[in-house]
């Protein structure tokens, strides 16, 4: 499959979909200015994936472009959004969770903290993002696990996900960006604090916080809407 026709076939609605229990199978990965390029060359992965935006950049152009009916808005992995759909989702029909990523111990610490927030999920495993793909992959792949969680860093947690998908086809992976690495560092389960949360400054926050970011959004996103409108245009 080619970047445009997933973008128009493979959005979706994480909450809407678990609350009406039709959550598909697969890789569900977000779209970010930075891993476009990496998607718009990985056709066996958009062949297995869904996707999600988390960011107001983002959000407002799909917007534009995608049918109002799909109902674009931020789906963020974090305990603002997806993470309680989703953890309570698994402890409602008994799935079992996998987390990777973070540095070593993250992973641990993210479920310590995560347990006294959702008692009723089964955490059946986990291992660090520094370990290589094919080693995470053997880990979730030998723990049996329904659901896996990975916080890997963009195009790598992209890529497990999408190898995941393909050699387990009965099992959904999120790909979560910092989510495991902010909650261990900070040590409670909301990492933004809550004024942050209501005046939508999570992305001044994380500017401030995580400072790489910033060159991130300066190199890539106004790369990635030219490119993204020149592939509409030979489309």
């Amino acid at each position: 499959m080619k970047i445009i026709p997933f973008l128009n076939q493979r959005y979706v609605q994480v909450k809407r979909l678990a609350d009406e229990d039709v959550l598909p199978y697969g890789a569900f990965i977000y779209l970010n200015p930075f891993n476009y390029f990496y998607l718009r060359k990985s056709p066996d992965l958009l062949s297995v994936a869904h996707y999600r935006m988390d960011g107001i950049y983002l959000v407002t152009i799909m917007r534009i472009y995608l049918s109002k009916a799909l109902g674009v808005a931020r789906q963020s992995f974090d305990m603002t959004s997806l993470a309680p759909v989703i953890f309570d989702y698994c402890a409602k029909r008994q799935l079992k969770v996998f987390i990777a990523g973070g540095k070593p111990g993250h992973a641990d610490v993210f479920i310590n903290i995560m347990r006294g927030r959702f008692p009723g999920v089964e955490w059946v495993g986990h291992c660090d993002g520094y370990q290589s793909e094919g080693v995470i992959i053997d880990h979730v792949l030998e723990s049996k696990a329904d659901v896996a969680l990975l916080g890997l860093g963009n195009i790598k947690q992209e890529s497990v996900a999408g190898q995941l998908a393909q050699q387990k086809p009965e099992g959904r992976f999120f790909t979560c960006g910092a989510f495991i690495s902010q909650t261990a560092n900070s040590g409670a389960v909301d990492y933004y604090p809550s004024w942050i949360n209501k005046y939508h400054l999570r992305w001044a926050y994380r500017f401030i916080k995580e400072p790489h970011v910033i060159k991130r959004v300066l190199k890539y996103y106004p790369s990635f809407l030219l490119f993204f409108c020149m592939d509409i245009i030979r489309r």
